[in-house]
């Protein structure tokens, strides 16, 4: 999946899913973990309570271990709240099977975050590919 960054507008960066260099949340998580930058991916993933909680180590080295080798496409959005929350449901292919599933963001602390909790990340992120 290319990595393109078009002629944007600094007044949508980041400011909902679809601002994230011409992509969308999953995407750009997506790209960031191909070239290992971890560390960036941190306040997509994880709220500062649950990072702190966590620590930052094991949070970095859970994200090392995700799984990002399928592609998926955005399928839907729902603004569930405007301009704060967003439903967005993906496809995907695994093992020749269309899976779809959808994940929660939401505007905190000015940045946009995936609300997952345990089940739904390794349903996302922990998927064995052949």
């Amino acid at each position: 999946m290319p990595f393109h960054t078009l002629g944007m507008d600094n007044s949508c960066l980041f400011k909902n899913p679809l601002c994230f260099y011409a992509t969308d949340i999953l995407s750009y998580l997506q790209i960031l973990h191909k070239n290992s930058r971890y560390e960036e991916m941190l306040p997509f993933l994880y709220e500062p309570n649950e990072l702190k909680k966590m620590g930052k180590t094991k949070a970095l080295k859970s994200i090392e271990s995700m799984s990002f080798g399928y592609e998926f496409r955005r399928v839907g959005i729902k603004e569930e709240q405007k301009g704060v929350s967003w439903r967005i449901t993906y496809q995907r292919t695994i093992f020749g099977t269309a899976e779809t599933f959808t994940v929660n963001c939401k505007n905190i602390s000015d940045t946009t975050r995936l609300l997952m909790n345990t089940t739904q990340r390794r349903n996302v992120f922990y998927r064995k590919m052949p």
